[in-house]
């Protein structure tokens, strides 16, 4: 997933037809302000991490060991194994992790003060326990698809569609935190970033699809239809009745069942995609804000305007200043 499908051009010039859906939302997607550590806790151990970390996402790599993780309001305890990963995708939600349920808990914060050139060694002379893990944050121009595709907290065991190349990131980031050296920073980031991409596509490859959401729709054999129809053809007049014959059902038929697994109705979800795609041709070239709006679907520049300021949280141009800037900050 960490690399692009070949790009084809559409009826539309400005338009690309990514043949992989997640490949067209994850590829924009850069990670920001990454920070990590590596965790060697011996039994007995336990910490409460808090919520209220901003919008991250968390990522943790069980390297060694075993280890129970419970959420603050939900009773059920989740076993960890060697080699599992669970991420928390913009969730704030405060969760414990203990070797044993008996085993007395702190703030993680007490935990963190031990670290030493980004290790922290913790807990009593029993078995030990190893983590690799770390947050970062997204920029505002790539998380927002994510955030609504994905669920708050993903947790891949070591046996569920582990492939070989994932597996590769996860030993080569646990070596790089255990022995550090010239460029360890910027290969961490580059590595998180690989694992992130890696992670998504063993959850979007998971056999329990979810029955609601984004993955979910697009694991339906009639919504998937309708759903590659708009993204390959979003300067077309699309109506709820033409896109009801993409998927080959009945007008009302499709409409429900579009809104009861997305959440929203088929116009709705084309609206947001359009802006999407409109952000990401504004972020990617020069291309005239009228070409933009025609590309996706509009007449004009201004009623393309309005609704990518409404979506968006800005107005074309202003997106596309603020994303200049960025590029400039970042030297690229």
């Amino acid at each position: 997933m960490s690399v692009i499908s070949p790009k084809n051009l559409t009826d539309h010039p400005i338009l690309e037809d990514h043949m992989d859906p997640l490949s067209d939302l994850l590829g924009s997607m850069r990670i920001e302000e990454v920070t990590y550590k590596r965790l060697e806790a011996r039994a007995p151990w336990g910490f409460r991490v808090p919520g209220k970390m901003g919008p991250r996402v968390r990522f943790v790599s069980l390297a060694r060991g075993s280890a129970l993780l419970r959420f603050k309001n939900q009773r059920q305890t989740i076993s960890l194994s060697s080699g599992d990963v669970y991420i928390f995708i913009f969730n704030d939600e405060p969760y414990t992790l203990m070797d044993d349920l008996r085993s007395t808990v702190v703030d993680y914060s007490e935990v963190e003060k031990l670290a030493v050139d980004g290790v922290i060694q913790y807990g009593g002379t029993g078995p030990l326990t190893t983590f690799v893990g770390g947050s970062f944050t997204m920029n505002t121009f790539g998380s927002s698809p994510i955030s609504t595709i994905l669920p708050r907290f993903l947790h891949l065991r070591f046996e569920q569609n582990r492939s070989h190349a994932f597996q590769s990131v996860l030993d080569l980031l646990a070596a790089e935190t255990a022995q550090p050296g010239l460029g360890s920073a910027s290969l961490i980031n580059r590595l998180y970033e690989t694992l992130f991409l890696y992670a998504v596509r063993a959850y979007a490859s998971n056999q329990a699809v979810p029955r609601k959401g984004w993955l979910a729709a697009m694991s339906d054999k009639h919504l998937s239809k309708a759903m590659n129809a708009m993204r390959r053809g979003l300067e077309k007049n699309w109506s709820v009745e033409s896109l009801a014959r993409e998927a080959r059902m009945s007008r009302s038929a499709f409409a429900l069942r579009f809104r009861t697994i997305l959440g929203q109705t088929p116009l709705e979800y084309l609206t947001q995609w359009r802006m999407y795609r409109a952000g990401a041709i504004i972020r990617s070239n020069n291309t005239s804000l009228s070409e933009v709006a025609s590309a996706v679907g509009y007449g004009s520049e201004s009623s393309f305007s309005r609704v990518f300021r409404r979506v968006m949280g800005l107005a074309p141009r202003e997106y596309r200043r603020r994303y200049a800037v960025l590029q400039f900050l970042i030297g690229e």
